[in-house]
């Protein structure tokens, strides 16, 4: 059902029939949307979306920037002017869009439409309740959005698809990721799409538009340039590849993802602590990573939050399978020095020298998870999670620590993934040659302090015996359920 429909925001209303429920949307936002972009926005919204309110007249900076550029110099000009879309959970009315009690509640997020062929889908911010699989986790920003006058909020992870010209697969992932740490940190400045091209001008041969593509080393240059320190990994190269990707998610950072001939952005995953085979009991240790069945990507060419599954899927799943990542490049922060590899080589040389602290839980597997956050995060949870001892949460919350640390946590397989028993916490910014280079080490029954490096000092043991500790909650600041 179609409301004011000659405003400048008219709404369509679900009233039972999904085929003309899009037909109306259709009908109220062409010239600008086209079928292929229709074809996206069911895959994600179908049977969730209630309301649709169609705002016209739309500036948006992303298309804006790409038209002063590119589109404007062609011959038949588009239209320098978009349609953004806004969902919503319920049936709503018109004067209930102008109360933000009421329309954010049910505020799914917006997407707006570009008039460019083959691609209409331009930003896009939608909520991924109902969307990702239950138990997936992902990177999530937020964004404030302002429809006539009323303040809404949606958390998620932004996407946009290529519109062929000035953006292809390489540019479009590398704006979604930019994006998102543009919106979540102030300290990185926001980049729009034809800004992202100029990025790699000095190391294109050749026209950059229209665009045909960047390598995987030109797409981390991009990053650089953007002021990130990048590193890439092949799988012809790396032990431990999808190890190491998962590590790198498992802290919060979404990674540009190389298959053959297309780039995607990974910012999540989903383990099954249940369906997958039983670890090898000769393993005292087994990684979380094992247990991992799927990576949260956005494919430019698809639509956002689908599950990469590791055997591959069937849609709405991704049509790729773990074995078809040969690539992928990790805009790490400036202030991390140690890369994943190097953090779990030494934690593990430091957890063997300490093997019999957990000689009480001998005939149990233990389950280590590595992630790099930071202090801030860290601490902020430090009351929630109590850390199993009550000395070990004042300690912790005293200890001076740099601000970024990498965290590996035990836990005993039988109560993973809810439950862990202790931790090894290692300064980010050393080398992964300093065996020194740890802060902390956390078992059941001992807390081991570095006090020398925690007052930048020379390594200086502090032991002491923990009574009556138990098990606390997994960290989980870095990603969202």
């Amino acid at each position: 059902m179609i409301i004011n429909k000659e405003t400048i925001l008219p709404l369509v209303t679900y009233e039972g029939a999904l085929p003309t429920f899009w037909e109306e949307v259709k009908q109220l936002a062409t010239p600008h949307i086209n079928e292929n972009a229709i074809k996206r926005l069911r895959a994600v919204l179908d049977h969730r979306v209630k309301t649709v309110a169609v705002e016209r007249h739309y500036i948006d900076k992303d298309y804006r920037d790409t038209f002063s550029n590119y589109h404007s110099k062609r011959f038949a000009t588009p239209d320098s002017r978009c349609i953004r879309l806004h969902f919503f959970g319920k049936i709503c009315r018109p004067d209930e869009l102008r109360k933000p009690a009421i329309a954010n509640k049910h505020y799914i997020g917006y997407s707006i439409m570009r008039p460019t062929r083959p691609n209409a889908l331009g930003r896009t911010l939608l909520n991924p309740d109902g969307i990702i699989l239950d138990g997936a986790q992902i990177c999530t920003t937020r964004e404030h959005v302002n429809l006539l006058g009323c303040d809404l909020t949606v958390s998620g992870f932004p996407f946009i698809s290529q519109d062929a010209d000035v953006t292809v697969c390489a540019q479009s992932a590398l704006w979604m990721i930019l994006r998102y740490f543009s919106d979540r940190y102030p300290s990185y400045a926001e980049a729009a799409p034809y800004q992202i091209g100029q990025l790699t001008s000095d190391y294109t041969l050749g026209r950059l538009y229209p665009s045909s593509g960047l390598t995987m080393w030109q797409m981390a240059e991009a990053l650089r340039l953007s002021g990130f320190h990048p590193l890439t990994y092949y799988r012809e190269y790396t032990d431990d590849f999808e190890h190491l990707l998962y590590t790198y998610i498992e802290s919060g950072i979404p990674c540009l993802i190389g298959l053959e001939g297309h780039v995607i952005v990974a910012y999540g995953h989903r383990s099954n602590f249940e369906g997958n085979p039983t670890p090898d009991k000769d393993k005292s240790i087994v990684f979380s990573s094992y247990f991992n069945n799927s990576f949260i990507v956005s494919d430019d060419n698809e639509f956002p939050y689908q599950p990469l599954m590791r055997q591959g899927g069937t849609p709405p799943a991704s049509q790729y399978k773990f074995s078809d990542i040969d690539s992928f490049v990790v805009p790490l922060p400036e202030k991390v020095f140690l890369t994943a590899e190097d953090v779990q080589k030494l934690t593990m040389q430091i957890f063997d020298r300490h093997r019999h602290l957990w000689d009480t839980f001998s005939s149990t597997q233990l389950v280590a998870r590595t992630f790099l956050t930071t202090v801030r995060s860290f601490k902020r949870r430090i009351g929630e999670r109590e850390m199993g001892n009550k000395d070990v949460e004042n300690i912790y919350r005293n200890l001076p620590l740099p601000h970024f640390i990498w965290v590996t946590e035990f836990g005993l397989l039988d109560e993973y993934p809810n439950f862990v028993r202790g931790e090894i916490i290692w300064d980010a910014t050393r080398n992964g040659h300093e065996l020194v280079g740890w802060i902390a080490l956390h078992a059941p029954e001992y807390l081991i302090i570095d006090i020398g490096s925690a007052f930048n000092g020379p390594q200086k043991i502090d032991k002491r015996a923990l009574k009556d500790s138990g098990k606390y909650p997994l960290f989980v600041s870095n990603l969202s359920k």
